[in-house]
């Protein structure tokens, strides 16, 4: 079962998943929903202001989101990338690192998939 967090305060920063919409939470409610309790939070959304709209605590993320991508071939190397957007500022961070730790020792597929990948980030997001 999903821990409900109650403590959340009004004025906190939300992004809408479905959509990725910002905005700021206004007000909130528990309401038994199939069963359990659920947090339903009133949102203004930051590009319709004038609008206010509810959503299940499970519809919202943090303005920040982050992930990990590790790509390994059979020799045992490794590199590692650590991903954080933050779509407050609409900005993108990755950190690279690896095994061996000298980035420029990779060769092989491993190397190849990591280049197209940062390829594919750096066209959607640019650094």
């Amino acid at each position: 079962m999903k821990k409900i967090n109650r403590n959340t305060e009004k004025r906190q920063r939300v992004r809408v998943l479905e959509t990725g919409e910002l905005g700021t939470v206004t007000d909130q409610q528990l309401i038994l929903r199939q069963g359990r309790l659920h947090v339903y939070r009133q949102v203004r959304l930051d590009k319709k202001p004038h609008l206010d709209r509810w959503f299940w605590d499970d519809q919202l993320g943090g303005t920040r989101e982050r992930c990990r991508v590790t790509i390994e071939n059979e020799d045992g190397q490794t590199l590692i990338f650590n991903l954080e957007m933050d779509y407050e500022k609409e900005n993108l961070r990755m950190d690279v690192s690896g095994k061996p730790g000298n980035l420029k020792e990779h060769n092989g597929l491993h190397a190849l998939m990591a280049n197209d990948f940062v390829d594919g980030i750096s066209q959607h997001h640019p650094m």
